[in-house]
């Protein structure tokens, strides 16, 4: 069966992200964008300010910074 994804605010994303090496770039309102350099990946984390992110930004975020769901 399937892990579920619990939900997360931003910054509790932003730390998994950190912790995997991604650093932010910049931020365009209440947008912030991440990156990996070594190995080429992008992402963006909207600043809900406290509220949780939907399940499936969060895991749009996870898939695409390669970030195994287990974590």
């Amino acid at each position: 069966m399937p892990r579920r994804i619990i939900r997360m605010t931003a910054r509790e994303v932003e730390g998994l992200l950190r912790g995997h090496g991604f650093q932010p770039v910049c931020q365009r309102g209440s947008r912030r964008k991440w990156r990996q350099a070594r190995r080429g990946l992008q992402v963006i984390v909207p600043q809900h300010h406290g509220r949780q992110l939907p399940l499936g930004t969060s895991r749009n975020i996870l898939v695409n910074a390669e970030i195994p769901e287990s974590e």
